[in-house]
């Protein structure tokens, strides 16, 4: 046969599934591969047909009745002693007919004597029905029945016509009978389920009636109020949907059928059912969310209480006094219980609530098919891989709420006053407007305001601030109580802890006290950390693109596995237990049950991973997201750079000139104003011998080489270095350093001359506006531009002397009347170091296409420098640095370098590099960012500002969102003034000493911007794997439902049962554990892993891959059907018991299937390993390969080995002892079950066998060069040169 006939019978081959299930293709078992008749074979005991005729004399005489003389010959062809109705009833001439059905020429028939069984020397497998016929005939000795004999339906009695055969036709299959096994356990299974949700509906009916609905804004209720017991809450789930893209028409109608079908089935609504309660007083109220909602008489409204306590300073501290018991139980009934309960299921509720989503009942159907099906076997390990799965599942969800719980329930006991007495009371029964002492080491279980005294608190578990902060006490003025500006300053939040405290007896603007005391303010959910804790416990349903396509996906995959199905009924010929059989495990092949655990074990296994690593997830759904971030936004001071500034020197201002004297790195050598103002000007305190407070302030406070009198008269005592006769200063009156003024001033008694002087700190923008026009040089914008050039930290002092000297009286002034008229006193500068990894940080993440940004409330000229250093912003690139006094102003952009002003900076940002972006960055101030999110220019400059300077944490907030609109976008930074911005981005990475902080989803113990790029490499490696493990069971479902399937169906085979068990049970199963235990690379990939499932890369993997099997399988028949050996020893399909599958593998055909399908599905899962650009070397995955090498030796042992009792245990290579013996092999001293076949073996010539072996290596090696040269290789590299995908395209 030339090349044009193996093309012609690959062809046709292909397109066997449309022509018969008689493999009319071909003539089964007539010619050999040369063309020739097939040699005859004897067939034994092989049954003949009743012989009938109209009259029992025209039997033949061998065949003629002749009974006892008692007895008379019945229709049913048998002697009895009286033919009855229903022994004529019988009549085998009647063919099972009967009545209209019984044809008018058969009425008459009736049986001859039955002829003996017969041996064919030559039996025609092709011409069977004429070979019997002949050889019963003979053994009738019947002369010439081709004239005088017909065959029953065809050619009747009549003429020369004697006798029929009765040859009946096949009797019509029965109908699929509804009370078998496989029926009875749907039955069961979804009756239980029905009478589950029947009792359930019977009871919550019953129990609701007159049900309250609830509608508050908070809950999203329903409209109606009803009287009743319960309330039914209802929220809106609004999915939070990330890296979505314009979907095209197929993937619109699907999301629209999907939402229509979601609120159709009410998916888009949650509901909860809330008992109502009664307050001892008789108030009405439920809980929900950890809430409670109060019934409003008047509105017939629910909703959170609750109590106003005043926006001013003056308001909140004249309710110093506390309450009184009458008005804490009111206000206890209505806020209820200052307790955040976090109810964690144990773990078989957790497994309950685990197993209640579609998928998993979904897969418990076919689950039972397995086991019904006597596949239990299979079952059995692919429940285990489930289970493990949803134990992953499980069990990571409940460690991440306990540890929740353990950050949420704080319950302690405080002192609180009431009813002018001080008690002991339980945080529990906190309510807002409560009076309690602050003592160290108290866990703050509510929002509250400082009311009197200092306190140091440890904020890393909610913000991820690393340092203690220092907090002082709202001030006795008219002043705004803003929480978000100055206010938090004054606030001790609830899940923060006390690390000191600090009593004040002598105060001119705050409350005189012997406690120190806090006004309890929010408790409950009502406060911020039980706002975030709410938020994590309560989340609404994230939405990928891969959520979105996998409906496309499941759609093909469903309507395929209806083709399939099809497919087997046609060629099946009605046979409906085999079809329902073959669908069934069809669809299970395609939409396999482990799909969901091959997604969650790569999330599952990345999360691990990032522990070890000492990077902390509280949601596990956001690895997906971190792998593939496109933009990340850092902070500068504590992520980028070291935490604690270096002190470089100082530059003060003659008084008598105006001008700047020389820089000096000796801070002693200085003026004397200027040596009081650094040593007072800051709001350091001691803890235990450890300075705490702003790092800033810490390293001003270190160069002064003062010290801090532990006993202070009145805010703070300062006593200056020795040998400066500057003698002790008291800090009388301090205004903290607060992000909209940008400045903070202290008054200070200095004791050795009794003056009191004012000293005002900020930044050199703010202190130039506030202090007199002639105390500032007139070089001070160059000097201070030409140190924040120099990567240096400036802050500018001013001052002014008091009239008075009477420290009460300082009280009477405002802060702006206190700042003002300020004269400037000089710079104290400091440098701004980088971290020793944020170079390399910044280059792994450009490596990795990942942009990164500063967003810093520095100064833009020493942002830039920063930026320039750890290479944020190239060498060699113009920046242009925009800024404006107020957000009303124009900008005015200016050349950082040669100091120009740039009138329009659009043709600069259009000169482009070698890479094809601009070679211009852009760096703006806080009042211009304003301006451009006024005017609507951020859209068309925010990938252009590489820097964003003197940012507000409001403003940091604002930039991540504006990122987000375009890119996943992270934002890193070390808690305090960026948890805001944490929270508010797709990733949060909060840099924290503590195990687990709310403020953000990712907590990193290592403060380094390294952190980063962990996460990121450990995210898309996870990313990577569950796509790798979702191509294999693709894959998978492809061969299985493509060319096996398809060969099943036509030749009527199967492969046999053991090693069914082996490919689902081991070879799939280990292969996709072993995958997930690939590592990441050791680099970032210049581009990310696909999060598509309809995407290029996927459908190119998993389509070639398939194509390749598919040519494969079927030049493997080809090459069968070339073979001497196999012809003439084919499979029958007629012949076939199809109920009987765990037979159907004893035959040539199914061997060759077995073993090329076996080879494809280890190669599969070897080539899915190749995902090199974000896991490790595929060579690294020693438990991989250690699999692979197990299950490549033990199938190629199966086929190059002779009979042997592994083969013969999965009916390969193997036969009954007589065949094997025949064929000059040993009798086996095992039992082999009879073999269905007329060889009654299938063992393959040993030649063969090694063709056979190299031709399935020859199909892993294309698959494999595939996977390696097309889709992560060359040919991809130059395709994507070639035809680059939309992505967001911007400068790294």
């Amino acid at each position: 046969m030339g090349f044009r006939g193996l093309v012609r019978q690959a062809v046709t081959f292909a397109l066997f599934a449309s022509v018969s299930a008689n493999q009319l293709w071909h003539d089964v078992n007539r010619y050999d591969a040369h063309g020739n008749e097939c040699l005859y074979r004897e067939k034994s005991d092989v049954v003949c047909s009743r012989l009938c005729v109209t009259d029992l004399s025209s039997c033949p005489t061998s065949l003629q009745p002749s009974c006892p003389d008692n007895q008379s010959f019945c229709a049913d062809g048998e002697c009895h002693d009286e033919c009855t109705e229903d022994i004529q009833a019988q009549n085998p001439c009647h063919c099972s007919r009967s009545g209209s059905k019984l044809p008018s020429e058969a009425q008459d028939l009736v049986p001859c004597l039955t002829i003996p069984n017969v041996t064919i020397q030559q039996f025609h497998a092709w011409n069977s029905e004429e070979d019997i016929r002949s050889a019963c005939g003979a053994e009738a000795n019947i002369t010439d029945q081709s004239k005088t004999v017909g065959v029953w339906d065809k050619s009747w009695i009549g003429g020369d016509v004697m006798a029929v055969w009765a040859e009946c036709p096949a009797a019509p299959t029965p109908n699929y009978k509804y009370n078998e096994s496989y029926w009875i356990a749907t039955y069961a299974v979804n009756g239980a389920l029905v009478l589950l949700i029947l009792v359930w509906s019977v009871y919550k009916g019953f129990a609701e009636q007159g049900v309250r609905a609830a509608t508050s804004s908070k809950t999203s209720g329903a409209e109606n109020r009803l009287d009743g017991e319960y309330v039914c809450a209802v929220r809106l789930l609004n999915e939070i949907k990330v890296m979505q893209e314009k979907p095209n028409k197929l993937q619109h109608s699907i999301n629209m059928f999907a939402e229509r079908l979601r609120t159709r089935l009410g998916r888009d609504k949650e509901h909860t059912t809330c008992p109502i309660k009664k307050t001892s007083e008789g108030r009405i109220y439920f809980t929900y969310q950890c809430t409670r909602y109060v019934l409003d008489e008047q509105t017939q409204q629910y909703a959170p209480y609750e109590f106003d306590l005043g926006t001013s300073h003056r308001r909140l501290i004249e309710q110093a006094d506390g309450l009184s018991g009458a008005e804490v139980a009111y206000r206890l009934e209505l806020v209820g219980p200052n307790f955040i309960e976090v109810k964690v299921p144990s773990i078989p509720a957790a497994f309950a609530r685990e197993f209640v989503s579609f998928f998993y009942i979904y897969q418990v159907m076919i689950l039972w098919v397995y086991f019904i099906y006597a596949y239990w076997q299979v079952g059995l390990v692919d429940t285990g891989v489930i289970l493990l799965a949803a134990s992953i599942k499980v069990i990571l969800r409940v460690q991440s709420e306990r540890r929740l719980k353990k950050m949420a329930e704080q319950e302690e006991t405080t002192l609180v006053k009431r009813d002018d007495e001080w008690l002991n009371v339980s945080t529990r029964d906190l309510v807002p407007g409560d009076v309690i002492e602050v003592t160290t080491g108290a866990h703050m279980s509510c929002d509250c305001v400082l009311l009197s005294g200092n306190a140091i608190m440890n904020e890393s578990s909610l913000t991820g601030e690393p340092l203690p902060i220092r907090k002082f006490p709202v001030r006795i003025d008219d002043s705004h109580y803003n929480v978000a500006e100055a206010g938090k300053m004054s606030t001790l939040f609830a899940g923060t802890t006390v690390s000191q405290v600090q009593t004040v007896t002598k105060s001119t603007d705050s409350l005189e006290s012997d406690r120190v005391l806090a006004l309890v303010r929010f408790t409950g959910t009502m406060s911020d950390k039980g706002q975030l804790v709410r938020r994590i416990l309560f989340p609404n349903p994230i939405s990928f693109i891969f959520n979105e396509q996998m409906r496309i996906v499941v759609c093909i995959l469903l309507l395929y596995s209806v083709f399939v199905m099809a497919m087997a009924a046609y060629l099946y010929q009605s046979n409906a237990v085999a079809v329902v059989f073959y669908g069934i495990f069809a669809i299970s092949q395609l939409l396999s049950p482990l799909l969901p655990a091959a997604l969650v074990i790569g999330q599952s296994v990345a999360a691990a991973r990032l522990r070890k690593k000492k990077i902390y997830c509280v949601d596990p759904q956001r690895i997906m997201t971190a792998g593939k971030v496109q933009v990340l936004c850092a902070d500068k001071t504590g992520t980028l750079t070291r935490d604690n500034l270096e002190h470089y020197g100082g530059r003060c201002i003659d008084p008598s000139t105006g001008m700047f004297v020389e820089f000096t790195s000796d801070l002693l050598a200085t003026d004397r104003l200027f040596q009081q103002a650094v040593a007072s000007c800051h709001a350091v305190a001691d803890l235990n011998g450890q300075l705490i407070g702003n790092p800033v302030d810490i390293e001003q406070f270190r160069a002064s080489k003062a010290t801090i009198d532990p006993q202070p008269e009145y805010l703070d005592a300062i006593q200056t270095a020795p040998n400066t006769n500057l003698g002790k200063i008291h800090v009388v009156r301090r205004f903290q350093f607060v992000h909209a003024r940008a400045s903070m001033s202290v008054v200070i008694l200095d004791e050795s001359t009794g003056k009191l002087h004012v000293f005002v700190k900020g930044s050199f923008e703010r202190l130039k506006a506030i202090s007199n026009a002639r105390s500032v040089p007139a070089d001070y914008d160059e000097a201070c531009a030409d140190l924040a050039r120099e990567g240096c930290y400036v802050l500018a002092f001013a001052h002014k002397t008091l009239d008075t000297t009477d420290p009460a009286q300082v009280g009477e002034f405002t802060q702006d009347e206190l700042e003002g008229g300020c004269d400037m006193l000089g710079l104290l500068v400091f440098k701004n170091m980088l971290k020793s990894d944020t170079a390399q940080a910044i280059a792994e993440l450009k490596h990795g296409s990942t942009r990164t940004v500063m967003i810093t409330g520095d100064t833009a000229l020493t942002g830039i420098v920063i930026a320039r250093q750890c290479g944020m912003i190239p060498e060699n690139t113009r920046v242009l640095l925009g800024e404006c006094k107020t957000p009303a102003d124009e900008i005015q952009w200016v050349d950082v370098d040669t100091r120009e002003p740039v009138a329009d900076i659009q043709p600069h940002l259009a000169e482009l590099g070698s890479d094809g972006f601009s070679t211009t960055e852009l760096a703006v101030g806080g009042a211009a960012f304003e301006r451009l999110c006024a005017t609507g220019e951020i859209d068309t400059l925010l990938f252009n500002i590489r820097v964003f300077a003197r940012m507000k944490p409001t403003h940091k907030v604002e930039c991540v969102e504006h990122h987000m609109k375009y890119a996943v976008t992270a934002m890193c930074g070390d808690g305090g003034n960026d948890s805001l911005a944490l929270r508010a981005a797709h990733v949060g990475i909060a840099l924290s000493d503590a195990e687990a902080s709310i403020v953000s989803p990712f907590s990193a113990a290592n403060r380094s911007v390294m952190s980063c790029v962990e996460l990121l490499r450990q995210s898309r490696a996870g990313l990577a794997t569950s796509f790798a493990n979702f191509t294999a069971l693709i894959c998978y479902g492809q061969v299985m439902s493509g060319i096996v399937k398809m060969s099943t169906f036509y030749f009527s085979i199967s492969i046999t049962q053991n090693l069914w068990m082996l490919i689902d049970g081991a070879i799939s199963t280990a292969m996709m554990l072993t995958i997930s235990l690939s590592g990441p690379a050791e680099r970032l990939a210049p581009s990310r892993p696909t999060s598509r499932i309809l995407g290029p890369q996927m459908l190119a993997s998993v389509g070639g891959t398939v194509i390749l099997n598919w040519i494969f399988s079927v030049m493997s028949y080809v090459w069968l059907f070339r073979q001497d050996w196999f012809r003439c020893n084919e499979q029958a399909a007629s012949e076939v018991n199809l109920n009987m599958w765990w037979l159907l593998g004893d035959n040539y055909e199914s061997s060759i299937l077995s073993f090329v399908c076996t080879f494809q599905f280890i190669g599969n899962g070897l080539l899915v390993n190749y995902g090199y650009l974000h896991r490790a070397k595929w060579y690294k995955n020693y438990a991989l390969l250690t699999v692979w090498a197990f299950l490549m030796a033990f199938v190629s042992y199966m086929l190059l080995a002779d009979p042997n009792r592994v083969g013969c245990t999965f009916r390969l290579n193997c036969g009954t002892p007589s065949a094997l013996e025949k064929l000059g092999y040993k009798s086996p001293s095992w039992y082999i079950e009879p073999y269905i076949n007329v060889i009654q073996h299938n063992v393959i010539p040993r030649a063969a066998r090694y063709k056979l072996w190299g031709y399935c290596l020859g199909n892993m090696v294309a698959t494999n060069l595939w996977q390696v040269f097309v889709i992560n290789g060359p040919v991809r590299r130059l395709l994507q040169k070639k035809k680059p995908l939309r992505r967001l395209k911007v400068k790294l």
